[in-house]
């Protein structure tokens, strides 16, 4: 049996070799750089707005969305205040929905220059609202309605600007929003205790930034 033929390479070839392979390794880690820092976000971020339809004697003393993000709506209506932040993805699908849990104030007017206006405490309410179909990313509006009614809108559009989903559709803007459900606090007992213990969570992990 014939023996195998060694191969000789000159050491100038391995040079070469390694430092291909350098730069092919160098040339792959700039590519998953690039992909990582370039890549098509899935989502966006964007800022709350409430804004209420009930009458000039009402306004909305809290509102919050998924038991985090929240404001106020003045007995304006609001609309001109944004709230940072919101991530929605891109691509708006079907399942998109909030749970939206708001106090609304009955205004009670002061009979004279003498007196103050009061307020009464007219209902607090929830309701799993869906997200209404968006094709670009926009602010997030969050409008109340009588009878426990709100609807969400993604718009680039002011709330009081044409071409608003609500601002468009008139008096008949309420037609299209969920109806929600009156409740005793804005959040339980059990609630509160499990936000106290993710506080906690957070502040084991990341420290306390007080």
């Amino acid at each position: 049996m014939g023996q195998l033929m060694k191969l000789f390479i000159p050491s100038f070839v391995w040079w070469r070799i390694v430092v291909l392979l350098i730069f092919i390794g160098a040339m792959l880690g700039i590519g998953v750089l690039i992909y990582k820092t370039f890549s098509v976000d899935k989502n966006f971020s964007t800022t709350l707005t409430g804004v209420h339809h009930l009458g000039s004697d009402y306004y909305i003393k809290r509102f919050y969305i998924n038991k985090g993000i929240n404001d106020s709506v003045g007995e304006g209506g609001g609309g001109g205040s944004n709230v940072c932040c919101l991530s929605l993805p891109k691509k708006w699908s079907p399942e998109l929905t909030a749970d939206v849990r708001w106090e609304v104030i009955h205004i009670l007017r002061a009979p004279d220059a003498t007196t103050h206006d009061t307020g009464e405490v007219e209902g607090i309410y929830r309701a799993q609202v869906p997200i209404e179909p968006y094709a670009e990313s926009g602010s997030f509006y969050v409008h109340f309605f009588p009878e426990k009614r709100v609807r969400i809108v993604v718009s680039e559009i002011p709330s009081n600007g044409e071409g608003h989903p609500a601002k468009t559709e008139g008096t008949h803007a309420g037609e299209n929003a969920t109806m929600g459900y009156r409740i005793e606090t804005m959040f339980t007992d059990e609630e509160i205790a499990e936000a106290r213990r993710e506080i906690d969570r957070d502040r084991k992990k990341y420290g306390d930034w007080r």
